[in-house]
C-alpha cells in the first residue's frame, strides 16, 4: 500500500485569515524601511563580511567602554540604531527561515499527498474503463495520458 495522507492536520478559515493578516502587517511594517536593491547595488553593499562585522561590533565596544577615543564625525545615535535594527533583523531572518522550512515542509507533504491520490485516481479510471466500460472513464484517461509521456526506453534488470 502506498504511503499517503502524510499531512494529517490541516488549517482551518480562521487560521489561514490570521496567518494572512499578520503576514500583511508585518509587510506594512517592513515596507516603511525596505529599499528594493538591485542585483548590482546588493553585491556592492553586502561585503561586509563576517570579519567586518567584527570589526564594527570592537567599534561599537570602544564607543560604549571609551566614547573619548570616538570620531566626531559619527552620528553615534544613528550607529546605535542600525546596530540596533541589525540585530533584530538578524534575529527574525532566522526566525522567518525557520518558519520558511516548517512551511515548505508542510508543502511538501500536502504536494506528496495529492500526487498520490492523483495516481491512485487515474490507476482507478483506468480500472474502471476495462472492466465497467462506464462512460467518462476514456475521456478522463485520455486528458491524463499526456502527464505520463512514453518516453520508449525500458528499464534495464540488474
Amino acid at each position: 500500500m502506498p504511503i499517503d495522507n502524510l499531512g494529517k492536520s490541516h488549517f482551518t478559515p480562521a487560521e489561514i485569515t490570521t496567518l494572512t493578516q499578520n503576514l500583511q502587517q508585518i509587510r506594512a511594517i517592513l515596507s516603511r524601511m525596505s529599499v528594493n536593491l538591485t542585483p548590482a547595488e546588493r553585491r556592492q553593499y553586502a561585503k561586509v563580511g563576517e570579519q567586518n562585522k567584527l570589526l564594527v561590533n570592537k567599534v561599537r565596544d570602544y564607543h560604549q567602554s571609551q566614547p573619548q577615543l570616538q570620531s566626531p564625525e559619527i552620528d553615534w545615535n544613528e550607529f546605535e540604531k542600525d546596530y540596533a535594527d541589525r540585530t533584530v533583523t538578524g534575529a527574525l531572518l532566522s526566525q522567518v527561515r525557520e518558519l520558511e522550512r516548517e512551511l515548505l515542509s508542510i508543502k511538501i507533504l500536502r504536494d506528496f499527498d495529492n500526487y498520490t491520490d492523483a495516481l491512485r485516481d487515474y490507476k482507478y479510471a483506468k480500472y474502471k474503463n476495462s472492466f465497467a466500460n462506464q462512460i467518462g472513464y476514456a475521456a478522463k484517461i485520455e486528458s491524463l495520458k499526456v502527464f505520463f509521456p512514453k518516453t520508449g526506453k525500458t528499464k534495464k534488470k540488474k
